[in-house]
């Protein structure tokens, strides 16, 4: 991030405090969403959502498959575009 100095050059004392400030703050927010999304995870929860999804595909015929995937697609399609 640039320095305090060179936004008061660029935009004057006070808008380039107030323009500074900004830019700290939305840098902190973005700092702490990014470690709180990281936090979330639980890497046992991941693992079995990996091999659910696959075990579950290996069962299904083809078939089957793929009528679940056009009834998914048909549900994403209905909510973007209306009833």
């Amino acid at each position: 991030m640039r320095r305090l100095a060179s936004y008061i050059e660029k935009y004057g004392e006070v808008e380039g405090r107030k323009m500074f400030a900004r830019l700290q703050r939305e840098a902190a927010l973005a700092s702490a969403h990014a470690r709180h999304k990281k936090a979330i995870k639980n890497k046992a929860a991941v693992e079995l959502g990996k091999r659910g999804g696959t075990a579950r595909a290996k069962n299904l015929s083809k078939e089957e498959l793929s009528a679940i995937g056009k009834k998914g697609a048909a549900r994403r399609w209905n909510k973007k575009g209306g009833k």
